[in-house]
């Protein structure tokens, strides 16, 4: 039969044209009665295939929150540093608001004649009085954005330090803030790894167990934005607080390397030499009974280093595979 296959694929390469080659460049023609000479061969086995991959990831903080200044402005202060441990109400950088002061003094003095004029005048009065107030409420809490504060207990983990007298826009990034807590390895726009797999992270020198507890094709109720993209890695309870803490290095580097590994059990593979093109098909060279035929064959998952066949030959049989090491016995006379 598998004669009668190799048969076939010749005569479908004769039909294509002689002119089609595969990827070395040779021109593919059945091999029939061939003169004995030194080839590499392989046999065709079940076996388990396994290869290892590593990916460089993030470590860090995912989640901060990005405080921005709220108008063009000198800096007074500047006391975001990265790295630093905050407490919420501490105050991180004073932008110069003798602007908007000298406009809150004006404007107070307003409400205070508006307050006066209330108090003996009728319903008119009185809501100028409020419109005026409710003016110099807002106006006081733009001062109060002019002093920008920890949003709550965390730590620094981005800032770009401007000295006094220096001006920023706004909108422009003051610092980031994170919670400790929420300290993650994580990878951006990644879709090559499913929630629940299993792998291994590497900080520093010190190897963790890791699963994918986040991930495109199971995108949690609170993602948004880029986040929906987001793989996340879960080191295990408490195991990240301790990294944090003893690794703070490593932390700040904000790089951890994944260690992904991809299984099969039990499949038929030949080594990766052994699978040649044609177009679209791939084929080996079978060597039976002192012959060599080409024979199409249905290739399935590399890893590596062997391709596992998911269907044209069987357990046993013999293929042309450089690099093995291995020699037909007619060539060995």
């Amino acid at each position: 039969m598998k004669k009668i296959a190799a048969a076939l694929t010749s005569l479908a390469l004769l039909l294509t044209g002689c002119s089609h080659k595969s990827t070395s460049g040779e021109i593919q023609l059945p091999i029939y009665g061939a003169e004995e000479v030194r080839y590499e061969v392989a046999t065709a086995q079940y076996m388990d295939l396994s290869q290892t991959e590593s990916i460089g990831v993030s470590i860090g903080y995912p989640y901060a929150v990005y405080l921005t200044y709220p108008a063009d402005a000198l800096v007074v202060s500047y006391d975001a540093l990265k790295g630093r441990m905050v407490t919420q109400g501490e105050v991180l950088a004073v932008l110069d608001s003798s602007g908007l002061d000298y406009d809150i003094s004006n404007q107070q003095t307003i409400v205070n004649a508006a307050y006066e004029s209330s108090l003996s005048g009728g319903r008119a009065e009185q809501l100028q009085y409020q419109i005026e107030q409710k003016k110099l409420d807002m106006m006081l809490a733009e001062k109060d954005k002019y002093t920008i504060t920890a949003p709550f207990d965390g730590i620094i983990c981005q800032a770009y330090a401007v000295g006094a007298g220096s001006e920023v826009g706004g909108g422009q990034v003051c610092c980031a803030v994170s919670e400790v807590s929420k300290t993650e390895v994580y990878l951006d726009k990644s879709s090559n790894f499913r929630f629940g797999q299993k792998l291994q992270i590497r900080v520093d020198s010190t190897m963790y167990d890791a699963t994918v507890v986040e991930a495109p094709d199971v995108a949690p109720a609170t993602a948004y934005g880029e986040s929906a993209n987001r793989v996340v890695f879960d080191l295990g309870d408490d195991v990240m607080a301790k990294i944090v803490e003893e690794q703070e290095m490593a932390v700040a580097s904000g790089w951890a390397t994944a260690f992904v590994t991809t299984q099969r059990k039990n499949v038929l593979a030949v080594p990766d030499s052994a699978i040649k093109a044609s177009g679209s098909d791939s084929y080996v060279t079978l060597v039976e009974n002192g012959e060599r035929y080409k024979l199409k064959v249905t290739p399935g998952v590399s890893l590596g280093g062997y391709t596992e066949i998911l269907n044209g030959i069987s357990e046993g049989d013999v293929v042309l595979a450089t690099g093995t090491g291995i020699y037909t016995e007619a060539s060995a006379v």
